[in-house]
């Protein structure tokens, strides 16, 4: 057993060892770099901390967002206390990693549902266990912080506790604000705090910049990621998700001292307000004995950039091309208490624009429904493109008259059990792959209204609707419309 795994009582060579801490031993290799890809920079580096791989000076735009993002430690509890418990510290002895060429960090580039992913990572073996570490960053802003592990070092049922430290200074090192939605508007954290992460709305936490108004919500991970041609289970729930709020201190900053039993530790009711703040993030990573030790299990957290500041005018668009315009089917759309809408699909015909989409977002004109939890909403572009636009959101709560755009420009998510309320959202879906009747296409269905980005506006566009379950209905009272921009 490596010496970067703590517990309270570790065995090593036959020797009972007592020490509560593994300190970082000497002459661990550096490894460490930059990177400029699609609007970001940054350094990274194994610092030989134990804190994993770290991003340090991370940039989106030119504008300032992380001193430094690293994962100090990653806790380890087994049922019973059959093993353990591990206080797991990543980064002492890398391991090559096949799906990025057997390389010490893997460095890739790939799409998925419509959006462009850099991949930084690195891949860590602790007795039994085998981490992957990994960021996601995509080329629209977006930040998703993953761990993945397999692996059994007792068969016994564990939790794994991953613990994410960001260090954010958007735009300078002070000015900062740890917010989170309550439903009625964001408010702001005023003094040190742990909170689990259902304490904000639909996980509705946000760092923001006092003076320019930029912000980054701290949302879940995306559940898409998995490893190249490896099992991988989809990533767990956020219930049990924890969010620490620290005042930064360098003092504070020397890698994980405290063994597996400690949370987040300094918590002094020190001022976090309108200051230099830390936000801890600690995941829940369920692993049952049941599942073996091949299986890689994925937890994570989404980092969404959002600029107060007025972006530059966009470039004028090419001659003969580039253009922004609307088209409106203002047909009610009915729904029944189970099965297709009617009509199934509904259609709008595009015609008349030259060049190729940039950017597509959709309204729905007064939607109501009294179980919206019941809808699945899928569009259908001309070239089979299929984006799946709402399932399994908001729960019980009636939708009355309501409006809601779906635009991949915005950071927010559609509740998942709370009340749905007009305005701009991400496609959004809670549940599990659903599926819809012909003449509708067959899942798998794309996330994100990029993956029409490229392809040709002109043709008929599908709207299919259904619900998936007996008892509520609902109707789009004034029926949708579909904005194209094109280069």
């Amino acid at each position: 057993m490596k010496g970067r795994r703590v517990t309270g009582v570790m065995f090593l060579a036959g020797v009972l060892l007592s020490s509560l801490v593994a300190f970082p031993g000497a002459g661990l290799a550096q490894t460490s770099g930059s990177v400029t890809w699609n609007g970001w920079s940054f350094t990274y580096e194994v610092s030989g901390n134990y804190d994993g791989l770290s991003l340090k000076g991370v940039q989106y735009n030119g504008i300032p967002l992380i001193k430094k993002v690293s994962l100090p430690v990653m806790r380890v509890f087994y049922n019973n206390n059959a093993c353990g418990p591990y206080a797991d510290r990543l980064g002492g002895s890398l391991s090559p990693i096949p799906w990025a060429g057997n390389a010490t960090v893997a460095r890739r580039e790939f799409s998925l549902n419509g959006r462009q992913w850099y991949e930084i990572g690195i891949r860590d073996q602790i007795g039994s266990y085998d981490i992957y570490q990994v960021y996601y960053l995509s080329n629209d802003g977006i930040i998703d912080a993953h761990i993945y592990s397999k692996g059994l070092q007792c068969v016994v049922d564990h939790t794994h506790y991953p613990n994410w430290r960001i260090d954010f200074d958007i735009q300078d090192a002070g000015n900062d604000l740890i917010q989170l939605n309550t439903g009625a508007g964001y408010t702001t954290k005023l003094t040190e705090f742990n909170a689990l992460a259902t304490e904000a709305l639909d996980h509705g936490w946000r760092v923001r910049d006092s003076v320019t108004g930029t912000f980054v919500d701290v949302l879940p991970g995306f559940t898409d990621f998995t490893i190249p041609d490896q099992n991988t289970q989809p990533v767990a729930g956020y219930a049990n998700h924890t969010v620490f709020g620290r005042l930064y201190r360098a003092s504070e900053d020397t890698g994980w001292t405290f063994g597996p039993n400690t949370q987040v530790p300094n918590n002094n009711g020190e001022s976090i307000n309108n200051t230099d703040i830390v936000l801890w993030y600690e995941g829940y990573l369920p692993h049952s004995a049941a599942e073996g030790s091949t299986l890689w299990h994925s937890t994570g957290l989404r980092l969404a950039v959002t600029a107060g500041t007025t972006p530059p005018p966009p470039p004028p668009p090419p001659p003969g091309g580039g253009a922004t315009k609307t088209f409106t089917n203002p047909a009610a759309l009915s729904i029944p208490d189970s099965g297709n809408g009617s009509p199934y699909p509904s259609a709008i015909t595009v015609s008349g624009m030259s060049g190729t989409i940039s950017k597509v977002a959709v309204k729905l004109k007064g939607l109501s429904h009294t179980y919206p939890d019941d809808l699945d909403i899928l569009l259908v572009g001309p070239g089979g493109q299929k984006v799946l636009l709402m399932s399994d959101a908001g729960g019980a709560a009636d939708v009355v008259n309501t409006t809601l755009t779906f635009d991949g420009a915005v950071s927010t998510v559609l509740p998942n059990s709370s009340q749905i309320s007009s305005g701009a959202y991400l496609p959004t879906n809670y549940g599990t792959v659903d599926s819809f009747g012909a003449p509708a296409p067959a899942a798998p269905f794309g996330t994100s209204l990029g993956a029409f980005t490229g392809a040709s506006p002109n043709g008929a566009w599908q709207l299919f609707l259904r619900d998936d379950y007996a008892q509520d209905r609902g109707s789009i009272a004034n029926g949708w419309e579909l904005t194209i921009t094109t280069n």
